[in-house]
C-alpha cells in the first residue's frame, strides 16, 4: 500500500495535479494560449496562414525545451519518462483509439464517409467502417505511434514532442554521466546541430519515416527553448515590447516569400530559414504575451487557452464539423460534404467561425471534466 500511495504522490507531481505547486507563469500561459490560437486559426481557412505557419509550431517545440528540467541520476530520467508517458503518449493513443470506436458512429453521421465524390475535394479521403479487430490492430499502432485517425490529424506534433523530449533528456543524462558538474548546454548545442543537418536531410529527400525527420529538426527547435531559458530575458517597457515586436513581425514578412515552413512534413526551404523564421516567431509572440497579460482579461483567457492546449489539439478538428453542419443547413448541400477535412466553406468570414468553434467548443468540454478531475484526486490526496 505505501508503494502505491508512493506512486500516485509521484503521478500526481509529474503530471502536474498537486495544485499547491509553485505559481503558473501568466505570460508563458499566454504564449501557449497564442499559440493554440494560432494553431487552430491556421486549420480554419484563413487566408494568411502561410504566415502562421513560418512559426506557430516552432512555438510550441521552444515552449517545451524552456520548461525542460532533468532531476538528478537514473530517478530523474525516470521520473522524466513517467511524466512524458502520462502527458504526450496516453493522449495520443487514448485520442485516436476513441476517434477509431467511434469511426462508425462517424460514418452514419456523415462526420466521416465513404462516398467517393469527397475525393473530389483536396485533401479528402474516404474511410471504411471498422471490425473489434480492426479497432484492436489500430490501437496497437497507435501505441508505437504508427500513424493516426484523420480528426486527430494535429496529434503529430504530440509524437514528435514525446520523440524529441525523450532523446533530449537522455542525451542530458549520458552528458551528466560522461562530464559531471560540467555544465551541458554547449554539448547539446553541438547535438542539436548535427541533428538539425540530418533534419534538413531528411526535408530535401522527403524520408520521414516514424516521424524521425520531424524529430531531427524540432530537436533543434527545443534546444532554442532551453538556450533561452538559460540566457534569460531583460524587463522592458511597453512601448520597448511593441517596438520588438514589430521588428520580428517585419522579419517574418519578409521571410514569408521566401519560402514556407511546413513542420507536420518537415519541409522547410533551409536550416537556416527553419531557425531564423523560428527564432522571430517566438519573440513576437513572447512580446505580444507581455503586452496580452497588461489586459486582465485578455490575459486570462490567453492563459485559460494555454491551460487547455491538448484538449484543443485533440477535438479541434471535430468541433469545425458543428460550422460546416449549420453551413450546410444554410446552404443546402448534401450531407456526405460535412466529412470535408477540415474546413468545407472558404471565404469571407468562415475562418471566424471556424475558429471561434475550435477554440470554444474543446474548452467547454475541458472544464468539466478538468472541474471533476481535480475533485477526484483531491480526495485521494485526503484519503
Amino acid at each position: 500500500m505505501r508503494r502505491f500511495l508512493r506512486y500516485t504522490d509521484l503521478i500526481l507531481k509529474e503530471t502536474g495535479y498537486i495544485f499547491m505547486a509553485k505559481q503558473r507563469d501568466g505570460v508563458l500561459d499566454a504564449m501557449r494560449g497564442i499559440g493554440i490560437v494560432l494553431m487552430v486559426v491556421g486549420h480554419s481557412g484563413f487566408p494568411g496562414s502561410g504566415f502562421i505557419y513560418l512559426f506557430h509550431m516552432a512555438l510550441f517545440f521552444m515552449l517545451s525545451g524552456y520548461f525542460f528540467r532533468l532531476g538528478e541520476g537514473v530517478a530523474g530520467l525516470r521520473h522524466f519518462c513517467v511524466r512524458r508517458l502520462l502527458t504526450l503518449w496516453l493522449p495520443f493513443v487514448a485520442a485516436n483509439t476513441v476517434f477509431t470506436l467511434c469511426n462508425n458512429l462517424f460514418l452514419r453521421l456523415n462526420i466521416l464517409t465513404s462516398d467517393p465524390r469527397i475525393l473530389d475535394l483536396p485533401g479528402n479521403q474516404l474511410t471504411d467502417p471498422v471490425t473489434l479487430k480492426d479497432i484492436v490492430g489500430r490501437t496497437l499502432h497507435w501505441c508505437v505511434f504508427d500513424g493516426g485517425t484523420q480528426l486527430g490529424g494535429a496529434l503529430w506534433f504530440v509524437q514528435a514532442l514525446f520523440q524529441i523530449s525523450l532523446l533530449y533528456a537522455l542525451v542530458e543524462f549520458l552528458l551528466r554521466r560522461l562530464a559531471p558538474g560540467r555544465d551541458t548546454l554547449l554539448p547539446q548545442g553541438l547535438v542539436a546541430g548535427a541533428l538539425l543537418m540530418v533534419g534538413w536531410t531528411c526535408s530535401r529527400t522527403g524520408w520521414n519515416v516514424w516521424g524521425l525527420g520531424i524529430a531531427a529538426s524540432g530537436y533543434s527547435l527545443y534546444y532554442l527553448g532551453a538556450l533561452v531559458h538559460r540566457i534569460g530575458q531583460p524587463a522592458r517597457k511597453p512601448a520597448g515590447r511593441v517596438l520588438i515586436a514589430a521588428g520580428a513581425f517585419v522579419v517574418l514578412l519578409v521571410l514569408l516569400p521566401l519560402g514556407s515552413v511546413g513542420l507536420a512534413a518537415n519541409q522547410y526551404p533551409h536550416w537556416l530559414f527553419l531557425l531564423i523564421a523560428s527564432a522571430a516567431g517566438w519573440v513576437l509572440v513572447y512580446e505580444c504575451a507581455h503586452l496580452a497579460v497588461l489586459l486582465p482579461r485578455l490575459g486570462q483567457a490567453l492563459s485559460a487557452l494555454g491551460r487547455a492546449t491538448m484538449p484543443i489539439v485533440i477535438l479541434h478538428f471535430l468541433s469545425f464539423k458543428l460550422v460546416t453542419w449549420l453551413g450546410l443547413q444554410i446552404t443546402g448541400g448534401e450531407p456526405y460534404l460535412l466529412a470535408a477535412f477540415p474546413t468545407l466553406f472558404t471565404g469571407g468570414a468562415w475562418w471566424l467561425a471556424y475558429t471561434a468553434a475550435g477554440l470554444a467548443l474543446p474548452l467547454l468540454v475541458y472544464q468539466p471534466y478538468r472541474a471533476v478531475k481535480q475533485s477526484i484526486l483531491c480526495r485521494m490526496r485526503k484519503s
